[in-house]
């Protein structure tokens, strides 16, 4: 696959994970243990977060605020977690002040494919 197409098939299962709103940008993440170390990945046209805090809710989300605010560089104060806070894997993570394509620009840099 080349590069150009590589792009666009991210971009397209970016599209189907990320919605605007008056306040920012909402991703949906699925959260997964992994033992090794924390990063952002796709599977199955899904933005997965692979966290070593897996099983406990509350330091698993620490984990994904914390992740995205480093490697996006973006304040963890504008990362709100709208949806799934108190359980459950998928997250509705609220970005605020950001803009799409921004967001989708700083994914591609920091999601990895292998």
């Amino acid at each position: 696959m080349a590069m150009d197409e590589l792009r666009e098939y991210l971009l397209k299962i970016l599209d189907k994970n990320i919605s605007e709103t008056s306040e920012g940008v909402v991703l949906t993440i699925r959260v997964e243990e992994d033992p090794r170390e924390n990063y952002l990945t796709i599977e199955n046209d899904e933005v997965v977060f692979k966290t070593r805090e897996a099983g406990n809710n509350s330091r698993c989300n620490s984990s994904l605020v914390g992740y995205l605010s480093t490697s996006l560089k973006i304040p963890s104060s504008r990362i709100d977690i709208v949806h799934g806070s108190r359980g459950g894997y998928v997250k509705r993570v609220l970005i605020m002040n950001t803009k799409r394509e921004e967001l989708e620009r700083k994914l591609l840099r920091i999601l990895r494919l292998v």
